[in-house]
């Protein structure tokens, strides 16, 4: 076992500043429906409109999400700028497409960790964070990862501990059976093939089951499908890809990201236009900075 942590206290405000809000999620979906790195704040106001939130309110999430790290601005005149934070970016990989799976070498990465009741919130946000970068709960105070990221997380603990501690360790499965039961315990395998049928049922109600995208349920509305949209991101970002000697071909995490595929057609198909026109009917329209094209 090596770094072990030690903290004192202080009185900062240290709660979960990560966790996204079904808001938060829209704000950063507008990134994504209009492929841009780069968003002046009246093309995200006009584009969450579309979603049903007044201005104040996307303005007042604008605020909060600068200040949680979640988007950076810049000003160009009277005219903010935002962009997702390398965080954000690098959390939203799985919805761009990456299909990578780690590789099982015969032992988990751990982080132990005892942080107590009356640092609750700190252990809240240390949760949730390591829980970004990764790591999945064994049991309580004990983490598991595929790859060793106890630098990452090391980097971001809590300042407050208040008597906690945390080290990190390798644990070493008895035999490939005991490893596939505590791969399918900490990455909750179960409740990921229970939240599959409803969302496969939506998506194939809508694509006339893949035979013909964006025509089922021609009715559907932009905020009715980013009900669903949400649904599928969330449960990609909380099932990452597993090693298949570990959990097989079909896993979840696969099926997950086959749905967020086909989510991503449905939208190009019946909303794409909508919202670009609603971007180009801005005056800012010109400052959106674009993804590069591939």
């Amino acid at each position: 076992m090596t770094g072990v942590h030690d903290h004192t206290k202080r009185t900062a405000d240290v709660g979960d500043r990560y966790r996204l809000t079904r808001i938060s999620f829209d704000v950063i979906s507008a990134f994504g429906c209009l492929r841009a790195q780069g968003l002046p704040g009246p093309v995200i106001v006009g584009i969450l409109d579309e979603h049903g939130y007044s201005s104040s309110s996307v303005h007042n999430q604008l605020v909060r999400m600068v200040h949680r790290n979640l988007l950076t601005s810049e000003k160009l005149g009277r005219v903010s700028i935002y962009r997702l934070s390398e965080r954000i970016l690098s959390g939203f990989m799985d919805i761009a497409g990456d299909r990578e799976a780690p590789t099982y070498e015969g032992s988990f990465h751990s982080a132990l960790y005892s942080i107590p009741e009356t640092a609750r919130t700190l252990r809240d946000r240390f949760q949730y964070v390591a829980r970004m970068l990764g790591y999945r709960q064994l049991r309580p105070g004990v983490l598991l990862s595929f790859a060793d990221l106890s630098h990452e997380l090391a980097t971001q603990l809590p300042a407050v501990v208040e008597a906690g501690w945390c080290e990190f360790a390798t644990i070493r499965p008895e035999d490939i059976e005991a490893a596939k039961r505590m791969t399918s315990r900490a990455f909750d395998l179960e409740a990921a093939s229970g939240q599959l049928p409803p969302l496969e049922d939506a998506l194939a109600a809508l694509s006339l089951n893949d035979t013909r995208p964006g025509l089922g349920q021609p009715a559907m509305s932009l905020v009715r499908f980013f009900d669903i949209y949400y649904q599928v991101a969330q449960a990609v970002m909380t099932h990452p890809i597993l090693p298949a000697e570990l959990v097989g071909p079909e896993q979840p995490a696969l099926r997950f990201r086959t749905l967020m595929d086909r989510c991503n057609l449905e939208y190009y198909l019946r909303f794409d236009q909508q919202l670009l026109e609603r971007a180009g009917s801005s005056s800012t329209f010109d400052l959106i900075e674009w993804l590069p094209s591939d």
